[in-house]
């Protein structure tokens, strides 16, 4: 059987929120936060430290950017489970939208390189994956893969759409059992 190439999403897929804040993370404050500044740092503008420093205003702290990340992943899940059943059948390639401070901090606390054999995000492509250039131009990046090997699987509709028009199949998460079921159900038609 010929292995896959699972184009895994982070947020929302790898990562899950549990949805506790604590006295760190508020992520009521996050959420409205990343509305105004995440579109902007997920195209790889330098606006990480205005985000960081509005959020400390707000919660009055004084936190740098090593002890806001900490604090912010200790309230996430990391979804190992998914991660070692894809690696069964093939090979796991991280699509995300995601800012650089971010990526820098996770990708060696939970070693990335380890799980993963490349990395493609928007602020690599300056685009984000609801446009369907994201997925264009990734498969440029790709193409020494078949695109009948390529799974990408995501939590966002609108995102798997975007994908769907490179005409790459897609799986919405919704949870691990779900994805599990449809891998296996896909592998064995064959």
């Amino acid at each position: 059987m010929k292995r896959k190439i699972f184009l895994l999403d982070l947020g929302g897929v790898v990562f899950q929120s549990i949805g506790i804040s604590n006295d760190t993370v508020n992520w009521d404050i996050i959420f409205r936060l990343n509305e105004i500044y995440g579109p902007r740092m997920d195209l790889g503008e330098p606006v990480f430290l205005e985000f960081l420093k509005e959020y400390n205003k707000i919660t009055d702290q004084q936190l740098e950017s090593q002890d806001f990340f900490k604090e912010l992943f200790d309230t996430l899940d990391f979804n190992l489970e998914l991660i070692e059943f894809l690696k069964c059948y093939g090979d796991i390639i991280i699509v995300s939208d995601n800012y650089p401070e971010n990526i820098e901090y996770i990708a060696k606390r939970y070693n990335f390189e380890r799980w993963s054999i490349a990395q493609y995000y928007s602020f690599t492509y300056k685009m984000h994956k609801a446009n369907p250039d994201f997925f264009a131009t990734l498969l440029k990046d790709l193409s020494h893969y078949d695109i009948k090997d390529l799974i990408f699987i995501d939590d966002s509709i609108t995102k798997l759409e975007s994908a769907s028009k490179s005409f790459i199949k897609g799986i919405h998460y919704i949870n691990n059992n779900q994805v599990k079921a449809i891998v296996e159900k896909t592998l064995n038609k064959g």
